[in-house]
């Protein structure tokens, strides 16, 4: 950990005075339900405030998998709990009009750069994560939720600003989603659309059908 934040000090030209850190050590508390809550929100609390974010590993180097997406990091990708925690640093950062500073920390302390974190399915979403105990399950799920509601109705006003064609490929939108995609797209003229992976559902592909019976800007939409 050390040696990964030293590298990141170096790297990024800070001043290793002004740096502040934020461990994750303990698991959240569990056998009291309001300290827990306390627990959970101080997690999106420091995911939320922290600029860098780093994950230690034992890795030497990483797979192919592993290099690519934060959910095959061993020992941690696969946790319900530590796929929150770089969900909600990852899309805030997203929501701020910046990439990700994630980093996993390999054992020699080098560091391996997550820029952007894509879902391309439901079960790499943090609610699709191992959890040691299963009672947390509606946690982690409220905490996706919310965190998805508030990405997507931010990341569909940004991208249709320009107008044009626009991509929202892979960015977890839900047919609660649609209202605020219909008003984005017709104020912004968007004459073309992309929305494949992302999780609109039956309800979701039906109101935009409607829509889409009436829309006359749109040519494109994949």
């Amino acid at each position: 950990i050390c040696a990964g934040v030293e590298r990141l000090i170096a790297d990024k030209g800070l001043d290793p005075a002004k740096v502040v850190l934020w461990c994750d050590w303990q698991s959240i508390y569990q056998d009291d339900k309001a300290e827990k809550l306390k627990g959970v929100m101080s997690l999106i609390k420091y995911a939320t405030l922290s600029h860098y974010m780093l994950v230690p590993t034992e890795e030497a180097e990483l797979g192919e998998l592993a290099s690519r997406y934060p959910e095959e990091i061993p020992q941690y990708g696969g946790r319900g709990w530590c796929r929150c925690e770089y969900f909600i640093f990852s899309l805030w950062a997203e929501m701020l009009g910046r990439e990700a500073e994630l980093y996993a920390i390999l054992v020699d302390g080098g560091l391996h750069r997550y820029p952007k974190v894509s879902v391309y399915g439901e079960e790499y979403m943090p609610s699709g994560g191992a959890l040691s105990n299963p009672n947390d399950k509606a946690a982690v799920q409220g905490l996706e939720d919310a965190m998805i509601a508030a990405y997507g109705k931010g990341t569909i006003e940004k991208a249709c600003k320009a107008g044009g064609r626009v991509d929202l490929t892979a960015k977890m939108l839900r047919a609660s989603h649609v209202p605020a995609l219909v008003e984005a797209v017709e104020a912004y003229k968007v004459e073309g659309l992309y929305l494949t992976n992302n999780q609109f559902g039956v309800d979701g592909a039906k109101a935009l059908a409607e829509w889409l019976a009436a829309n006359t800007t749109l040519a494109v939409l994949r």
